[in-house]
Protein backbone atom coordinates (compact mmCIF):
# COMPACT_ATOMS: atom_id res chain seq x y z
CA UNK A 1 0.00 0.00 0.00
CA UNK A 2 3.00 2.33 0.31
CA UNK A 3 2.97 3.69 -3.30
CA UNK A 4 -0.78 4.40 -3.05
CA UNK A 5 -0.32 6.01 0.37
CA UNK A 6 2.46 8.27 -0.93
CA UNK A 7 0.44 9.22 -4.01
CA UNK A 8 -2.65 10.09 -1.97
CA UNK A 9 -0.60 11.91 0.62
CA UNK A 10 0.69 14.10 -2.22
CA UNK A 11 -2.78 14.50 -3.75
CA UNK A 12 -4.54 15.39 -0.49
CA UNK A 13 -1.74 17.70 0.68
CA UNK A 14 -2.70 17.20 4.34
CA UNK A 15 -0.41 18.59 7.01
CA UNK A 16 1.02 16.04 9.49
CA UNK A 17 -1.44 15.50 12.31
CA UNK A 18 -4.50 13.54 13.38
CA UNK A 19 -6.43 13.73 10.10
CA UNK A 20 -3.53 12.61 7.92
CA UNK A 21 -2.68 9.82 10.36
CA UNK A 22 -6.29 8.65 10.36
CA UNK A 23 -6.54 8.79 6.57
CA UNK A 24 -3.38 6.75 6.22
CA UNK A 25 -4.45 4.19 8.81
CA UNK A 26 -7.46 3.60 6.57
CA UNK A 27 -5.47 3.76 3.31
CA UNK A 28 -7.59 6.67 2.02
CA UNK A 29 -10.31 4.15 1.17
CA UNK A 30 -13.67 5.46 -0.19
CA UNK A 31 -15.52 4.30 2.93
CA UNK A 32 -13.38 6.62 5.01
CA UNK A 33 -14.39 9.59 2.87
CA UNK A 34 -18.03 8.57 3.47
CA UNK A 35 -17.28 8.45 7.19
CA UNK A 36 -15.77 11.93 7.07
CA UNK A 37 -18.90 13.19 5.31
CA UNK A 38 -21.08 11.53 7.95
CA UNK A 39 -19.27 13.14 10.88
CA UNK A 40 -19.24 16.44 9.03
CA UNK A 41 -23.05 16.23 8.90
CA UNK A 42 -23.21 15.01 12.51
CA UNK A 43 -20.04 15.67 14.54
CA UNK A 44 -21.59 13.89 17.52
CA UNK A 45 -22.03 10.57 15.70
CA UNK A 46 -19.49 8.73 17.87
CA UNK A 47 -20.81 10.27 21.08
CA UNK A 48 -24.58 9.81 20.76
CA UNK A 49 -25.68 7.30 23.38
CA UNK A 50 -28.43 6.53 25.85
CA UNK A 51 -26.37 7.30 28.94
CA UNK A 52 -26.71 9.13 32.24
CA UNK A 53 -24.89 9.35 35.56
CA UNK A 54 -25.89 5.80 36.48
CA UNK A 55 -24.40 4.30 33.29
CA UNK A 56 -21.20 2.27 32.90
CA UNK A 57 -18.97 2.65 29.83
CA UNK A 58 -15.98 0.57 28.74
CA UNK A 59 -13.46 2.42 26.57
CA UNK A 60 -11.25 -0.34 25.15
CA UNK A 61 -8.33 1.20 23.34
CA UNK A 62 -8.76 4.55 25.07
CA UNK A 63 -5.70 6.15 23.42
CA UNK A 64 -5.12 9.40 25.35
CA UNK A 65 -8.71 9.90 26.49
CA UNK A 66 -10.31 12.23 23.95
CA UNK A 67 -13.40 10.05 23.42
CA UNK A 68 -13.74 9.39 27.15
CA UNK A 69 -13.54 13.12 27.84
CA UNK A 70 -16.39 13.88 25.43
CA UNK A 71 -18.54 11.07 26.84
CA UNK A 72 -17.81 12.20 30.40
CA UNK A 73 -18.73 15.80 29.68
CA UNK A 74 -21.95 14.83 27.93
CA UNK A 75 -23.33 12.18 30.28
CA UNK A 76 -21.13 11.85 33.44
CA UNK A 77 -21.20 8.02 33.43
CA UNK A 78 -18.66 5.74 35.09
CA UNK A 79 -15.96 5.10 32.47
CA UNK A 80 -13.43 2.27 32.64
CA UNK A 81 -10.68 3.12 30.14
CA UNK A 82 -8.11 0.54 29.00
CA UNK A 83 -4.86 1.46 27.19
CA UNK A 84 -1.75 -0.77 27.02
CA UNK A 85 0.56 1.58 25.06
CA UNK A 86 2.69 3.09 27.85
CA UNK A 87 3.13 6.44 26.10
CA UNK A 88 -0.59 6.80 25.45
CA UNK A 89 -1.41 5.58 28.96
CA UNK A 90 0.61 8.34 30.62
CA UNK A 91 -1.51 10.92 28.82
CA UNK A 92 -4.70 8.94 29.46
CA UNK A 93 -3.91 8.86 33.18
CA UNK A 94 -3.52 12.65 33.19
CA UNK A 95 -6.81 13.01 31.33
CA UNK A 96 -8.63 10.62 33.67
CA UNK A 97 -7.38 12.52 36.72
CA UNK A 98 -9.46 15.49 35.57
CA UNK A 99 -12.59 13.39 35.03
CA UNK A 100 -14.20 12.43 38.32
CA UNK A 101 -15.82 9.21 37.15
CA UNK A 102 -13.12 7.87 34.78
CA UNK A 103 -10.67 5.15 35.81
CA UNK A 104 -7.66 4.32 33.61
CA UNK A 105 -6.15 0.83 33.42
CA UNK A 106 -2.63 0.24 31.97
CA UNK A 107 -3.47 -2.89 30.03
CA UNK A 108 -5.50 -4.05 27.06
CA UNK A 109 -8.37 -6.52 26.91
CA UNK A 110 -8.22 -9.71 24.87
CA UNK A 111 -8.80 -13.44 24.79
CA UNK A 112 -6.18 -14.38 27.42
CA UNK A 113 -3.67 -13.00 29.89
CA UNK A 114 -0.43 -12.33 28.02
CA UNK A 115 2.61 -10.12 27.78
CA UNK A 116 2.93 -9.06 24.15
CA UNK A 117 5.24 -6.90 22.07
CA UNK A 118 3.49 -3.77 20.82
CA UNK A 119 4.56 -1.51 17.97
CA UNK A 120 4.25 2.00 19.42
CA UNK A 121 2.64 4.30 16.87
CA UNK A 122 0.54 6.52 19.17
CA UNK A 123 -2.60 6.47 16.96
CA UNK A 124 -2.53 2.89 15.67
CA UNK A 125 -0.28 1.13 18.21
CA UNK A 126 -0.72 -2.61 17.71
CA UNK A 127 0.52 -6.01 18.88
CA UNK A 128 0.05 -7.41 15.37
CA UNK A 129 3.03 -7.17 13.03
CA UNK A 130 0.84 -6.86 9.91
CA UNK A 131 -0.55 -3.59 11.20
CA UNK A 132 2.76 -2.05 12.24
CA UNK A 133 4.92 0.42 10.39
CA UNK A 134 8.50 -0.56 9.67
CA UNK A 135 10.88 0.87 12.23
CA UNK A 136 8.23 1.51 14.88
CA UNK A 137 9.50 1.46 18.46
CA UNK A 138 8.33 -1.51 20.48
CA UNK A 139 7.53 -2.31 24.09
CA UNK A 140 6.19 -5.23 26.09
CA UNK A 141 2.60 -4.59 27.19
CA UNK A 142 0.02 -6.41 29.26
CA UNK A 143 -3.14 -7.88 27.73
CA UNK A 144 -5.70 -9.37 30.08
CA UNK A 145 -8.45 -11.90 29.52
CA UNK A 146 -11.77 -10.04 29.30
CA UNK A 147 -13.47 -12.79 31.30
CA UNK A 148 -11.07 -12.42 34.21
CA UNK A 149 -11.35 -8.63 34.16
CA UNK A 150 -15.16 -8.86 34.00
CA UNK A 151 -15.13 -11.16 37.02
CA UNK A 152 -12.75 -8.85 38.88
CA UNK A 153 -14.52 -5.56 38.16
CA UNK A 154 -18.07 -6.98 38.24
CA UNK A 155 -19.50 -4.22 36.02
CA UNK A 156 -22.88 -5.88 35.45
CA UNK A 157 -24.64 -4.73 32.29
CA UNK A 158 -22.50 -2.34 30.25
CA UNK A 159 -24.38 0.57 28.70
CA UNK A 160 -21.75 1.32 26.04
CA UNK A 161 -18.55 -0.45 24.97
CA UNK A 162 -16.22 1.26 22.52
CA UNK A 163 -13.60 -1.03 20.95
CA UNK A 164 -10.70 0.29 18.88
CA UNK A 165 -7.69 -1.96 19.47
CA UNK A 166 -5.93 -2.28 16.13
CA UNK A 167 -6.71 -5.90 15.24
CA UNK A 168 -7.31 -7.17 18.77
CA UNK A 169 -11.06 -6.69 18.42
CA UNK A 170 -11.46 -10.10 16.75
CA UNK A 171 -9.93 -12.10 19.61
CA UNK A 172 -11.70 -9.95 22.21
CA UNK A 173 -15.18 -10.23 20.72
CA UNK A 174 -14.79 -13.93 19.96
CA UNK A 175 -13.82 -14.50 23.58
CA UNK A 176 -16.83 -12.48 24.72
CA UNK A 177 -19.06 -14.54 22.42
CA UNK A 178 -17.83 -17.86 23.84
CA UNK A 179 -18.17 -16.54 27.41
CA UNK A 180 -21.71 -15.25 26.81
CA UNK A 181 -20.75 -11.62 27.45
CA UNK A 182 -22.01 -10.05 24.22
CA UNK A 183 -25.64 -9.81 25.46
CA UNK A 184 -24.43 -8.00 28.60
CA UNK A 185 -23.47 -4.96 26.53
CA UNK A 186 -26.36 -2.68 25.58
CA UNK A 187 -24.49 -0.79 22.85
CA UNK A 188 -21.25 -1.42 20.95
CA UNK A 189 -19.08 0.97 18.96
CA UNK A 190 -16.57 -1.21 17.09
CA UNK A 191 -13.73 -0.46 14.71
CA UNK A 192 -12.77 -3.60 12.81
CA UNK A 193 -9.42 -3.56 11.01
CA UNK A 194 -9.29 -4.79 7.44
CA UNK A 195 -5.57 -5.61 7.38
CA UNK A 196 -5.89 -8.30 10.05
CA UNK A 197 -5.62 -11.87 8.68
CA UNK A 198 -9.08 -13.30 8.05
CA UNK A 199 -10.69 -9.94 8.81
CA UNK A 200 -13.65 -10.28 6.42
CA UNK A 201 -14.51 -13.81 7.52
CA UNK A 202 -14.13 -13.09 11.23
CA UNK A 203 -16.07 -9.82 11.07
CA UNK A 204 -18.91 -11.55 9.23
CA UNK A 205 -19.03 -14.30 11.84
CA UNK A 206 -19.06 -11.81 14.70
CA UNK A 207 -21.78 -9.77 13.04
CA UNK A 208 -23.92 -12.90 12.83
CA UNK A 209 -23.35 -13.47 16.54
CA UNK A 210 -24.26 -9.88 17.37
CA UNK A 211 -27.44 -10.04 15.31
CA UNK A 212 -28.81 -12.64 17.69
CA UNK A 213 -29.24 -9.99 20.37
CA UNK A 214 -28.44 -6.61 18.78
CA UNK A 215 -29.51 -4.46 15.83
CA UNK A 216 -27.04 -2.71 13.54
CA UNK A 217 -27.69 1.02 13.92
CA UNK A 218 -25.19 2.25 11.30
CA UNK A 219 -22.18 0.78 9.54
CA UNK A 220 -19.11 2.21 7.80
CA UNK A 221 -17.29 -1.07 7.09
CA UNK A 222 -13.86 -1.30 8.71
CA UNK A 223 -14.21 2.28 9.95
CA UNK A 224 -16.86 2.27 12.68
CA UNK A 225 -20.11 0.44 13.31
CA UNK A 226 -22.73 0.75 16.03
CA UNK A 227 -24.87 -2.03 17.50
CA UNK A 228 -27.74 -1.64 19.97
CA UNK A 229 -29.19 -4.48 22.05
CA UNK A 230 -32.85 -5.20 21.43
CA UNK A 231 -35.20 -4.57 24.33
Amino acid sequence: MLPRKLYLRHREKLEPGFLRSAMELHYYRPTFYKWLAAISDNPALLYEAELDQSSTVLDVGAYTGEWATEISQRYQPDILAFEPDPRNFRKLEETASGLQTTTAFPYGLGERDAEMEMALMFLGSTVYASGAEAGAKRALVQIRDIVGVWRELQPGDIDLMKINIEGGEFDLLERMQVAGLLPQVKCFLIQFHEWHPGAYRRRSRLQRALRQTHDLVWDYPFIWEKWRRRA
